[in-house]
């Protein structure tokens, strides 16, 4: 506002005043951190109560399987070509036409997650 720099609310028009906007973004911000400690009293007092708080559900099981599943498939290839780099087995992996569950090209980090899953890390 000290720059002169002109500062337009869609929802309050061109006219409306600093002194709105200062108190609009006041109460902005202390409507967020009243969220916030509700937020952090409430997850609080449900582990209290001994409620596990995140971690996996049912579909978040089934895809950890599946990918390892995935990755157990891979293993002889994977088993091959150990001992080269990350990058150089999705490379290999690449020019094999050996696909990734989403149909996009390996790269390094891709191989590193199946190699966590098989334990070859």
């Amino acid at each position: 506002m000290a720059h002169k720099t002109p500062f337009i609310v869609a929802e309050l028009g061109a006219d409306a005043d600093p002194f709105m906007l200062h108190l609009y973004a006041a109460l902005a911000e202390k409507e967020r951190a009243m969220i916030s400690r509700r937020t952090k009293d409430a997850l609080a007092a449900k582990k209290a109560q001994g409620v596990k708080l995140g971690g996996l559900n049912a579909k978040g099981i089934q895809n950890r399987d599946e990918a390892r599943e995935r990755a157990e498939a891979l293993r002889p290839i994977f088993t091959e070509l150990a001992g080269n780099s990350a990058r150089a087995i999705a490379a290999a992996l690449n020019d094999r036409k050996v696909p990734t569950p989403s149909g996009r090209p390996w790269y390094a980090a891709t191989v590193i997650r199946v190699q966590q899953r098989l334990g070859m890390e």
